[in-house]
């Protein structure tokens, strides 16, 4: 099943022992937040990793439009309550890895399909946003954010990646041209035992949030050649050797930023990104069930 049932941790025994459980639930348990774009949750079931989906479409998923149950709001589980804890009872707290997909609303200007309708809900929380998902990272989380939901780094961590575009204005770095892919130089070392020395890397929609330059403490795990339109009214422009697919520590966590969607890249690049690339993630982590898996059991 691609969006399993969300299981409760439960916790017996004493009071030592419910703190000991409750902390390794906090060290394993995965929160996927669905957006429109990008969904890694069957790439986590491949590799029988648990997770646990939260509603964060802006309008539908754009790779399974078939499926009515991923109407924005199906789910019992929604973004907002995550990364900005509306509901008051710190969920961020049950996981310690968290995915913002590409697509997730409250990160965007307008709506992408009718530019009538706001859609920075969660930017527009400054301070809850600041309190909730960037302390989450900072306190030993591992935050994945993928592609347009991007703003949620440029918030958080202003100066661990340079966008290109204007950083004040919000969706300023999607300007990416998808142009079938990019042939990727991989300059992780635990990536190259696994990929090689480069890898195709696709890119099935343009727009894509692309990256000029990294801080010195940011890691840059591949990087290629990228072209992209600054504006409408300008020309495509190439950028050579940019950065990627990148991770930073923050505080006693780390942060992924990948400016490609994870769930269209071929299965041997996703596991090898999932499993090598971010600290944390193991196989048969996070809990399994027989519907393909939910963290925390």
């Amino acid at each position: 099943m691609l969006h399993p049932a969300l299981w409760g941790v439960v916790l017996l025994g004493t009071t030592g022992c419910v703190d000991q459980n409750l902390k390794q639930a906090r060290k394993d348990a995965i929160a996927v937040v669905l957006g429109d774009f990008d969904d890694i949750t069957s790439s986590l079931v491949a590799l029988d990793i648990g997770s646990d989906p939260w509603d964060g479409f802006i309008v539908q998923a754009t790779y399974s439009p078939e499926d009515d149950r991923l109407l924005r709001g199906d789910l019992d589980l929604q973004a907002e309550d995550l990364l900005i804890d509306q509901a008051g009872d710190l969920d961020l707290d049950n996981y310690g890895t968290v995915f913002v997909s590409s697509g997730t609303r409250g990160f965007g200007l307008t709506q992408y399909n009718d530019g009538t309708k706001t859609d920075d809900g969660m930017l527009a929380e400054a301070d809850a946003l600041s309190a909730d998902t960037c302390a989450f990272a900072s306190g030993a989380g591992l935050l994945v954010v993928t592609d347009w939901a991007y703003d949620l780094v440029e918030f958080c961590w202003p100066d661990a990646i340079d966008f290109v575009g204007d950083d004040t204005v919000v969706d300023g770095a999607q300007a990416g041209i998808a142009n079938g892919g990019v042939l990727a130089t991989i300059t992780d070392e635990k990536l190259k035992e696994d990929m090689g020395d480069s890898v195709s890397v696709n890119y099935d929609y343009s727009a894509w949030a692309v990256i000029e330059s990294v801080a010195s403490d940011t890691e840059v795990l591949l990087s290629g050649d990228v072209s992209y339109q600054p504006s409408s009214t300008e020309s495509a422009t190439t950028l050579t050797n940019v950065p990627l697919l990148v991770r930073f520590a923050t505080g006693n966590g780390q942060v992924v930023f990948s400016t490609f969607h994870l769930s269209k890249q071929n299965p041997t690049l996703q596991q090898a990104i999932l499993l090598d690339g971010m600290d944390g993630l193991r196989r048969d982590g996070g809990g399994t069930t027989d519907s393909g898996g939910t963290s925390g059991s």
